[in-house]
């Protein structure tokens, strides 16, 4: 008995070949997409994290060159002397612009801090990391 398939039946068989690969795509997709965000988002805070650590040190340079806090993030671009601090403008990764908010510890330390009132991963404010 030899089984022979005819036209009709082999493209019903290819829809389907091709239905079940697009429903495997699919889901491969709801795992793969929340997970590269995810990746998108630690390297944003890495980068935030290097870039507070730059503006830590742009400080320290600044005290032991003047012997007081800067008065803004303007002196630690160009001091009156012309020193420069910082090595360029950095942009805050989580906004996307030179909008980072300063202030002053209770010890009287300058500090900068970003302006985005978002969470982190970890559930912190991004304008609480320091």
């Amino acid at each position: 008995m030899v089984f022979v398939m005819q036209i009709s039946e082999r493209r019903g068989v290819s829809l389907l070949v091709v239905t079940v690969a697009i429903l495997l795509m699919a889901t491969s997709l709801t795992v793969v997409i929340p997970r590269a965000d995810l990746e998108v988002r630690r390297a944003r805070e890495a980068d935030l994290r290097f870039k507070l650590g730059e503006f830590r040190r742009a400080i320290t340079k600044f005290v032991r060159c003047h012997g007081r806090q800067p008065v803004g993030l303007e002196e630690l671009k160009q001091d009156a002397d012309g020193n420069r601090f910082l090595r360029r403008e950095y942009l805050d990764p989580i906004t996307g612009s030179f909008d980072w908010q300063t202030g002053i510890d209770t010890e009287g330390n300058f500090f900068v801090h970003s302006a985005s009132e978002q969470a982190s991963i970890g559930g912190a404010a991004y304008s609480s990391f320091r």
